[in-house]
């Protein structure tokens, strides 16, 4: 990089940023946790798949990433003052935790907020108002905390439901395949995000891309790419262990960094 990421901003008139894998601890942190291997297991199975997202749901609401709070805030920090948006592929909405503003905000592919139905017009559910569902919730706690992750021989888990209806977590992921998303928790966002990408054309904008993998590439990656090229004042910083590469069309338009883009916001907040 010709610049520092700070310099990167304080130059821009806008930024829009994207939040990806590499930022979440859930997936990571449940994966190396031995008390969860039982339950793991139990999950892989196809008729028991369902419950997987759920005991995502209570690693998640029992533990935190101190790191990974920390680099939110760092990269609040360095935002500072400048016009900004910032779009996650992840369920995880711990910049809203972090100094981020919920306005400016998106997160498309689903969150930990709600439940929904297998009907997209049905209202969303919060967690919290499901009986169901925390009764679930609790009892993985329980398997985990009181029997270190044992389960019984005959264990058995219930679906919840409401209304009659089987409830889900409000994401869009594998496990949740033969239902339709319900995209309401995100719409309103999303339709602020599209008039603040319209408003960046031809203005001095940087587009920060943070551990995006391949899950979603029409969320962040592709979008950023195509803003890229249009605008020919877009600059792209594109930070991945792996998959840090950019098409030919942008090449004088990018920095691609080869690195954990977690500890890239680390970094430049230090001003290594």
């Amino acid at each position: 990089m010709e610049k520092s990421l700070s310099e990167y901003i304080n130059d821009s008139d806008k930024l829009v940023i994207g939040i990806g894998r590499e930022w979440d601890w859930i997936s990571k942190g449940i994966q190396r946790d031995l008390r969860y291997q039982g339950l793991k297991e139990y999950c892989e199975e196809e008729a028991n798949n369902w419950l997987w997202p759920i005991v995502e749901f209570e690693y998640g609401y029992y533990n935190n990433d101190e790191r990974i709070d920390e680099a939110y805030k760092a990269l609040r920090s360095l935002i500072g003052n400048k016009s900004y948006f910032l779009v996650s592929d992840l369920f995880l909405q711990d910049a809203l935790l972090n100094g981020f503003e919920e306005e400016n905000c998106v997160y498309p592919c689903g969150n930990y907020r709600y439940l929904q139905s297998g009907d997209p017009e049905d209202e969303l559910i919060e967690v919290t108002k499901s009986e169901d569902f925390q009764g679930i919730v609790s009892r993985i706690h329980k398997i985990i905390t009181e029997r270190n992750g044992q389960l019984g021989e005959e264990e058995t888990f219930y679906k919840p439901f409401f209304d009659g209806k089987l409830l889900y977590l409000n994401q869009k992921r594998e496990e949740y395949s033969k239902i339709k998303y319900n995209e309401r928790a995100y719409l309103y966002n999303w339709d602020k995000y599209q008039k603040y990408l319209s408003n960046t054309l031809g203005k001095n904008l940087l587009i920060l891309e943070l551990g995006v993998s391949l899950d979603y590439p029409t969320v962040i990656r592709w979008p950023f790419e195509k803003v890229t090229f249009i605008n020919k004042k877009a600059h792209l910083i594109r930070v991945h262990e792996k998959l840090y590469h950019h098409t030919p069309e942008i090449k004088v338009k990018t920095d691609s960094i080869q690195m954990n883009s977690v500890n890239y916001i680390l970094q430049e907040r230090e001003g290594l």
